[in-house]
Order: C-alpha cells, then sequence, then structure tokens
C-alpha cells in the first residue's frame, strides 16, 4: 500500500474526521459496493458514482439507506469533464462538500483528479484500488499545496488506508 498522510494525529483531529463525505466511483457493485458500505458504518455520508449499473446503485442505496446511512447515488461518465464536474457539484448539493474519492474502477481518473484538487476540502485524501494514470503535474501541484493525501492500494486496504487518514488529519 503506497501512502502520504498528512496532518497531525492530535485527538481533536479523530473527532473532526469521524464523519466525512466520500465519492466512491463504481460504489455500487463488487469491492466498489463493500467499500461504500464499510464507509457508511463509520457514519459518513456517501456519493456512489455509477455509469451502466443503475439497478445496482439504487440497491446499493436502499442497502445502505436502510442502515440508516446517508447516501446519494450520480449517473456519472468519469472520461467526461462535465459529467465529473457535475459529480461534484451534486455532491457537494447533497452533502456540503467532498473530503475523500475512493476511485475503485479502472475507468480513467485523469479527471476525476482534477476536478478533486479543485474540490476536495483541504486536507482530504485520495485513493486508487487500480494504479492511477499519471497525473498532469498543475494537478499534482493543487492537491499538494491543499494538503490532500493521495494514495494506491488493494481494494481490502481501502478502509485502512482511510482509518489512518482520519486519525492522522488535523
Amino acid at each position: 500500500m503506497a501512502i502520504r498522510i498528512n496532518g497531525c494525529g492530535s485527538q481533536s483531529a479523530r473527532v473532526l474526521r469521524r464523519e466525512a463525505v466520500a465519492i466512491v466511483t463504481g460504489g455500487s457493485v463488487g469491492a466498489g459496493r463493500a467499500i461504500a458500505r464499510g464507509l457508511a458504518s463509520w457514519n459518513w455520508a456517501i456519493v456512489v458514482v455509477y455509469l451502466e449499473h443503475q439497478h445496482a446503485a439504487e440497491a446499493t442505496v436502499a442497502d445502505i439507506l436502510a442502515a440508516k446511512g446517508n447516501i446519494v447515488a450520480v449517473r456519472a461518465d468519469l472520461g467526461d469533464d462535465l459529467d465529473v464536474q457535475r459529480l461534484f457539484a451534486e455532491s457537494t448539493a447533497a452533502f456540503g462538500g467532498v473530503d475523500v474519492v475512493v476511485h475503485a474502477t479502472t475507468d480513467s481518473s485523469s479527471l476525476l483528479y482534477e476536478q478533486a484538487a479543485r474540490n476536495v476540502r483541504r486536507q482530504g485524501a485520495i485513493v486508487s484500488v487500480a494504479p492511477a494514470e499519471p497525473v498532469a503535474p498543475e494537478v499534482v501541484r493543487r492537491l499538494g499545496e491543499r494538503d490532500i493525501g493521495v494514495g494506491t492500494t488493494a481494494p481490502e486496504g481501502v478502509l485502512a488506508f482511510l482509518d489512518m487518514w482520519r486519525q492522522h488529519v488535523c
């Protein structure tokens, strides 16, 4: 697991990040769904992103709502800049902002990272379950300026990555 965590790990940081807002691409099926359910169990608000599996997305939403979770589903093509912009706009409208992006698909990540650099709250996190495409130097600079942690891990390592993040961010 590759990981870069920013922050100081104070007790107050743990309290501040107990609840967060996470976008989970591919969150309606397979590992993405398991990740979305795990984050919802932490009382995080979840935005499940799907493109082709609307019924699966609806089932994931129903499942998490039945467990008293906070979730919405957004259909977005991660290869379309306007769709990715709309994804962040709808996420912010639903939950007031975005703290974390979990990229749980093999779809293109360049536009997702670009919009995350603009829209994820300071000291947020991005974690990909597949090796990410090279990120443009300007996007890397913006992520660094905003202290957004970036990592890559296997699907089963995402919750551990984000647990470390939520315990160390200030």
